[in-house]
């Protein structure tokens, strides 16, 4: 099998990457050389895909399946789509349940009502759930037939440049007293990027929502695990919601992962100017949040073949990594300012402190 990736260096292209060396395929990747070198044995080509004179660099090779986890904005991809059309067999796009307006105030299913981008939007046009949409409607534009939408819910895994799952494993392998947030009970639903990827090397056409199954993950079992994977000794506190939002702690950046169930009079005082953060997409501390944001129907993923790695396994990967590496600097952080917000322990013994 022959696979073009467009990207290939980050953590879910990387991902692909290898899952389809392993696999024994012929691998061409297209990035810009910004973010290192795929592994060898891989067909590298540099180019920025959003002009025409990058996408040059792809000549006029066939391939059986593209898997492009770099698109962002509706109009680059259109141009990679309509480039590709006649070249490749299946197209799988990396989308994102940001798609659905109604999440995560409500469950959302692969068939829930998306919103409707055009597939000429440009990077200014919208939110980044918003473009996604219209990036869908871009691969549709030319592959009607045989394109795979993978609406993904949050991904981690090893070479994690946004560092959520890893800041906790890391915060845990430090032990003492750790801050935890809400409930040890509360949901959570991640992915293991390299399942992700295995899944969309054989994923049929459609529109799928690419996530572990909602209830399978909790905060608790997150921290018990990390604890576990590490040897630490940590202990964990657990905070309520109000006591956290209390203390002016900003949702899912100073804590990874960590929404509110539910919001008092209290929310209405924070300055949290883009700081409320869902998956990828920005969102006002003030909006409601009910609890959807880990409730997703992943069964048609599931029943085409999705499987999910156990979490210790997960995180011992995670922690393998941390330790050679350890997190990413804002510098080379995916998203930076959410990366640099991150609780400092001093702040966190604060709030420890007046739990006690």
């Amino acid at each position: 099998m022959r696979l073009l990736v467009l990207g290939g260096t980050k953590l879910l292209g990387s991902a692909v990457v290898r899952a389809a060396l392993d696999a024994g395929w012929h691998v061409t990747t297209l990035t810009r050389g910004l973010h290192g070198a795929p592994p060898p044995g891989v067909d590298a080509r540099t180019g920025d895909r959003t002009t025409p004179a990058g996408l040059a660099a792809l000549g006029d090779d066939e391939w059986d399946v593209c898997i492009d986890t770099s698109g962002y904005v509706p109009r680059d991809v259109r141009l990679s789509a309509r480039t590709l059309a006649g070249r490749v067999g299946r197209y799988v796009f990396v989308s994102t349940v940001n798609v659905y307006p109604d999440w995560p105030e409500r469950p959302v299913t692969s068939s829930s009502p998306v919103s409707d981008c055009p597939p000429d939007a440009g990077p200014d046009d919208g939110d980044y759930g918003y473009l996604k949409s219209g990036c869908e409607r871009a691969v549709l534009e030319s592959f009607p037939d045989a394109t795979t939408i993978n609406r993904a819910g949050l991904i981690f895994g090893p070479r994690d440049n946004i560092a959520r799952v890893s800041w906790w494993v890391q915060r845990v392998a430090a032990g003492g007293e750790v801050l935890a947030p809400g409930r040890p009970d509360q949901p959570l639903a991640l992915i293991d990027a390299r399942d992700m990827a295995e899944w969309m090397l054989g994923a049929p056409p459609g529109a799928f929502v690419v996530n572990s199954a909602a209830g399978t993950q909790t905060f608790g079992s997150l921290l018990a695990t990390a604890r576990d994977v590490t040897g630490s000794d940590a202990r964990f506190t657990w905070a309520d919601d109000q006591v956290l939002l209390d203390a002016s702690v900003e949702p899912w950046t100073e804590l990874p992962l960590w929404l509110p169930e539910s919001m008092s009079g209290h929310a209405w005082d924070l300055d949290v100017s883009g700081a409320y953060a869902t998956g990828l997409r920005i969102r006002p501390l003030a909006e409601s949040m009910s609890g959807h944001a880990w409730d997703l129907d992943v069964s048609g993923a599931y029943a085409t073949g999705l499987r999910i790695r156990p979490l210790a396994e997960s995180l011992a990967d995670v922690w393998e990594w941390v330790r050679e590496h350890g997190l990413p600097s804002p510098e080379d952080a995916e998203r930076p300012t959410e990366l640099e917000k991150r609780m400092s322990r001093e702040r966190e013994q604060k709030i420890l402190t007046g739990l006690a």
